[in-house]
């Protein structure tokens, strides 16, 4: 993994420990469930069972759907 690779997991565990902490609740509460958004092409947040799930495209894939779950 690349040292670009690893900045951008360690940036996802970053969002996904806030949103679904205390700060994040105005964030999540504006989502509907299965509602996501996408941070500049890489970072996926979805809406799932109440909490933030966020994941990191792969930069790899000629898929841009290809995704690998940041837990």
């Amino acid at each position: 993994m690349s040292e670009r690779e690893k900045d951008i997991a360690r940036i996802a565990r970053m969002y996904s420990k806030y949103l679904n902490g205390p700060l994040g609740n105005g964030v999540m509460d504006h989502l509907k469930e299965g509602e996501s958004f996408t941070i500049d092409r890489v970072i996926e947040i979805q809406k799932l069972k109440g909490k933030a799930v966020v994941k990191v495209r792969d930069s790899h894939a000629d898929n841009t759907d290809s995704f690998s779950k940041v837990q």
